[in-house]
């Protein structure tokens, strides 16, 4: 028989399963307690007989039985594993008195499929589900002694157990599928940009995949613990201490219906293909147009000091573009001073948090390193940026020895060398901004429109629970998320070239008097 067919009799026949504990047991709760033993024997003979006619002659046996065990139990506790071996002894010796060896293999093999399922559908129940169930089943407690173990009331004990029972019968009886992420887990990057003292166990809390896995899990629909169980393929018991520490930095809430959803602004891959999309269309005309200007002042630029003067102009653009993005991301910065602070993320301490899924951002419009306080010794420091689209061979972060780089402006600075970038003092980075205000403004109103454009279409993507933050992330963020596009699109735009000279490139050094 198909285990729906048995529940359907179960619950057509509870009050006579009920009445018979009754009239074997001496108190009414332990009549309840057998009951419940009886009803899950019952489901979990349902696939060993093949007739109806056979199983209702079968199951007073089936609750003779439980009640035969339930007094050796209150008498004498017993293991788990005891108790499961017993099961299948009791299931060989039927089969064998039937005198079908075969059926018998055939039928035990079964029963341990189904302990198998049980197992695995208690692992994925929720905590009090979960800790009422094995305390009734597992270590043979009275409703009584759990509700004092877990300090609730018997009767909330006696729904768990009612609810537990519908729960298994309904996991035993389909084909549980693990989610993708059980195998194969979504890349994810947590970011945090803090305003104030550093916490490690918050900063841990993504150096393991499971929490931003359980963030990617319940970012769009609200999931419970017993569904992200089951889409990551993780036993809620080990879910329940990431889960807490995800509610306690307040990056997953709880709802009223006792589910739980990601409160975390995530750039998913969706949206970053959609905003370079649309972002490409507003970068390369407006950096060919900042640049064209920029090539007008050249020589206003070279005149600044002798060490410019002796750029040539390929070094000189690349040199100029960090600058500029600089100047213009302070002058969009001042026109949104609503954005600049920060929400309280634990205890006191500011900041915002962010996520990354999925982002596979192609090399030319990448950026891994860049700096606008290098510091390389007590006079000066670099300003500098490794766009993505530049060769390894035009990077500063990583090949350029600090040593060197020392050596090389004490020697540009005395005339002993050909210059490779600019060196500006305080006053001279301030007669730069003003030959290049213009552009510099043009640079803020790229800026402007893309904060515009990233907006719209995180709304469009983000779920509503996180909406409310998504200018003030995208605001903090812009920055991080557009620096390798402004070096590609340069290119693209036809006024840079890819360098042919060696050596950093985009590095301006500047004097700290």
């Amino acid at each position: 028989m198909d285990t729906i067919s048995v529940a359907t009799f179960v619950e057509e026949n509870l009050k006579t399963i009920f009445a018979y504990a009754l009239s074997r047991v001496s108190n009414h709760e332990d009549a309840e307690d057998l009951t419940g033993d009886i009803v899950i024997a019952i489901l979990q003979s349902a696939d060993k007989l093949k007739t109806p006619e056979a199983f209702y002659g079968y199951i007073w046996g089936i609750a003779a039985n439980t009640y035969r065990k339930f007094l050796r139990k209150r008498s004498n506790r017993k293991s788990v594993e005891e108790s499961i071996e017993q099961i299948e002894e009791s299931a060989s010796m039927k089969l064998a008195a039937e005198g079908d060896f075969a059926e018998e293999l055939a039928d035990a093999e079964e029963l341990h499929k189904d302990m198998a399922r049980l197992r695995m559908e208690i692992a994925l129940l929720s905590k009090e589900h979960r800790e009422c169930t094995v305390a009734y089943y597992f270590e043979e407690l009275s409703c009584s002694a759990i509700a004092k173990k877990l300090d609730i009331s018997p009767e909330m004990v006696k729904y768990y157990l009612f609810k537990t029972r519908k729960i298994l019968k309904e996991g035993i009886s389909m084909e549980r599928e693990f989610g993708e992420k059980s195998f194969r887990p979504e890349p994810f990057e947590f970011a945090t940009i803090f305003q104030g003292s550093f916490n490690r166990e918050y900063q841990n809390l993504f150096t393991r995949k499971l929490p931003g896995q359980i963030l990617l899990s319940a970012y769009y629909t609200p999931m419970s613990i017993r569904e992200l169980a089951i889409e990551l393929g993780v036993a809620s018991v080990y879910l329940e201490d990431e889960i807490s520490l995800l509610e306690k930095y307040k990056l997953l809430s709880r709802l009223a219906t006792g589910k739980y959803q990601t409160n975390l602004v995530i750039f998913t891959e969706d949206f970053t293909k959609e905003f370079h999309r649309e972002a490409k269309k507003l970068a390369v005309p407006a950096l060919k147009e900042i640049f064209t200007g920029v090539k007008v002042h050249m020589q206003e630029v070279k005149s600044i000091n002798r060490v410019c003067d002796g750029l040539s102009k390929e070094r000189l653009l690349w040199g100029l573009l960090w600058p500029l993005m600089r100047m213009g991301l302070k002058s969009f910065s001042a026109k949104h001073p609503q954005y600049e602070e920060m929400n309280e993320i634990y205890q006191g301490v500011g900041g915002i948090n962010y996520g990354v899924a999925g982002n596979e951002i192609p090399e030319e419009f990448r950026c891994d390193s860049f700096a606008g306080y290098a510091e390389i010794d007590e006079n000066y420091y670099a300003m500098a940026a490794d766009f993505g689209v530049l060769p390894t061979k035009n990077r500063y972060f990583g090949r350029e020895n600090r040593e060197e780089v020392r050596e090389k402006i004490y020697k540009t600075v005395a005339g002993e060398i050909e210059t490779e970038f600019m060196v500006l003092t305080e006053e001279e980075e301030r007669v730069l901004g003003e030959i290049l205000s213009r552009e510099a403004e043009m640079m803020a109103e790229l800026y402007e429109h893309l904060f515009e454009g990233a907006c719209n279409i995180m709304k469009q993507h983000a779920p509503k629970q996180v909406k409310e933050e998504v200018e003030r992330i995208i605001y903090h963020t812009l920055l991080f998320r557009t620096t390798g596009l402004f070096g590609g699109c340069a290119v693209q735009s036809g006024e840079l070239e890819i360098p042919k000279v060696d050596g950093a490139v985009a590095v301006l050094i500047r004097g700290k008097k």
